[in-house]
């Protein structure tokens, strides 16, 4: 009977969830370009607030982590995610407690909620109890939730390359065309790293530019 009260209260609690996400992602930039959420980021000695210009979202997206930061990046590649944001809704545990996740991300056909920690094996009881409750919870709307920890991320070394690559692919339009002229050009080669694959880039009269666009959007490298 307690468990059907608390699975009644979660859903009662929360009812208005769906609407809520729905309305995060019709929400538009603030006139900063930043794509504001529930929480206000905010920069101190522990967490650095970084930016990252979102071609997916049409705006900034504010992260306060290099791990949250890796994160997106590997959400703004992924061709299964049409929208995300981050810190963008409350998710009620209680009558007074709620946690506001990370990132809310829009798939093809489903809705996930995202949680970055650094290492989950350090989480305390109390944390790993309202993931669960929060993974619970969401279940109910039909909501994955899934908890991210360094082992599931790009290392720092991979986010570092395909940040550099994302900001200089999108540097200029690149069509189809191209895409897929360089494709055929690229059919069943390999390369061990960047340089290898900026100088056959080079030879062939290509821009490093569109070397970049196929390691972040064609992940060529394997990354």
């Amino acid at each position: 009977m307690a468990e059907i009260y608390l699975t009644q209260n979660l859903k009662d609690l929360n009812k208005d969830i769906l609407n809520k996400i729905a309305l995060a992602f019709q929400k538009k930039a603030h006139v900063s370009s930043k794509l504001v959420g529930e929480r206000k980021f905010k920069s101190s000695p522990i967490n650095r607030v970084s930016l990252l210009p979102s071609v997916k979202n049409k705006g900034l997206i504010c992260v306060e982590s290099n791990l949250e930061l890796s994160h997106a990046i590997s959400l703004e590649r992924d061709n299964d995610v049409l929208q995300y944001r981050t810190q963008a809704v409350k998710i009620h545990l209680s009558d007074r407690h709620f946690i506001i996740p990370d990132f809310i991300v829009k798939k093809i056909n489903t809705i996930e909620v995202h949680e970055i920690k650094a290492n989950r094996r350090r989480l305390s009881s109390t944390q790993l109890s309202r993931f669960e409750l929060a993974e619970k919870t969401l279940e109910l709307f039909s909501i994955k939730f899934s908890l991210f920890d360094h082992n599931d991320l790009l290392s720092q070394d991979e986010s570092l390359l395909l940040n550099i690559s994302y900001q200089r692919a999108n540097q200029q339009k690149i069509s189809q065309k191209q895409i897929n002229s360089i494709r055929s050009i690229l059919l069943h080669k390999e390369f061990k790293n960047p340089d290898d694959l900026y100088i056959f880039f080079k030879k062939n009269g290509l821009t490093t530019n569109l070397a970049d666009y196929f390691i972040f959007y064609e992940k060529i490298l394997g990354i």
